[in-house]
């Protein structure tokens, strides 16, 4: 069954979240760097089905349709690297932003699945036990929709709290900026909605949250993202919350449509490696 064919169809480019739940079928252990790891997964998944998309989506500098996040599950660690079990489950999150990355990589996740042939990650053999799409058990994290759906949902609250569920990190310079300044979260996620979703925001949006939008509260912690053994890369995970200071109903919706947006697109650097997880979330807890 195609992913496609399960959405409701809508008029613009389909964005999708998907949730694949894999069983390696040994006992293994990965290498030093899962990131680009699954960074690799996901080409070869999108060259399984064609060659060219795949090639053109390794070989552009522009920002990337598509993300990928950490191995979720039971990972025993072991010289650096992760070890894998049989008698585990382990999960990984791939999102598309359009349907060009989509479509080969529906064709070559459901064959694989709907087979039972085993997919393979850094030499090691998996099977996808589950593919997931929708909210319902996946804790919101899966979800199929269309840049025109989003659009039309935003919302108008002038508070907004996002979630960093993996190390996030912007690019400032020749510094990379461990806070979710709103101008650094919000223009990272305009950048990718004016790129990829055929309708245009405000163009002076980002000078509005320069202005008018603050953080209110957060919580926040640093961690490290090791990709190779000479270089890492510091981020943060944790919650902030932000505050829409006036400003009229159009641009307030926009923030809350790019609030929205951030569970595909995610935020800041290396996006397509495991890096800046986010969505939207409840309030910062008080202290």
């Amino acid at each position: 069954m195609s992913l496609v064919v399960q959405h409701e169809r809508g008029k613009s480019e389909m964005l999708a979240s998907i949730i694949m739940r894999l069983r390696p079928l040994e006992e293994a252990r990965l290498g030093k760097t899962p990131g680009r790891s699954l960074h690799a997964l996901f080409l070869e998944l999108v060259r399984e089905a064609d060659e060219e998309i795949a090639a053109r989506l390794h070989a552009s500098t522009a920002l990337k349709p598509f993300t990928v996040s950490p191995l979720r599950g039971k990972l025993a660690w072991r010289d650096e690297r992760p070890l894998v079990s049989p008698e585990e489950s382990y999960r990984v999150r791939f999102t598309t932003l359009s349907e060009e990355a989509l479509a080969p990589f529906n064709y070559s996740v459901m064959g694989h699945y709907i087979c039972k042939r085993p997919l393979t990650l850094d030499g090691v053999p998996f099977v996808i036990e589950d593919v997931l799409l929708t909210p319902e058990g996946s804790q919101g994290w899966a979800r199929l929709s269309t840049y025109e759906v989003l659009y039309q949902e935003a919302g108008d609250e002038r508070s907004i709290t996002l979630g960093f569920f993996s190390p996030t990190t912007f690019r400032t310079g020749d510094v990379n900026l461990l806070f979710p300044l709103p101008v650094s979260v919000f223009g990272s996620l305009y950048r990718k909605w004016q790129a990829f979703s055929g309708i245009a925001l405000d163009e002076g949006l980002m000078d509005f949250v320069e202005e008018h939008v603050v953080e209110e509260r957060y919580r926040l912690a640093t961690r490290v993202v090791k990709y190779g053994p000479q270089y890492q890369l510091n981020g943060f995970v944790g919650r902030c919350g932000y505050r829409i200071l006036g400003g009229d109903r159009r641009r307030v919706r926009e923030l809350n449509l790019l609030a929205d947006f951030a569970l595909f697109a995610g935020v800041g650097q290396k996006t397509t490696m495991g890096m800046g997880q986010c969505r939207r979330v409840g309030g910062c807890a008080p202290d």
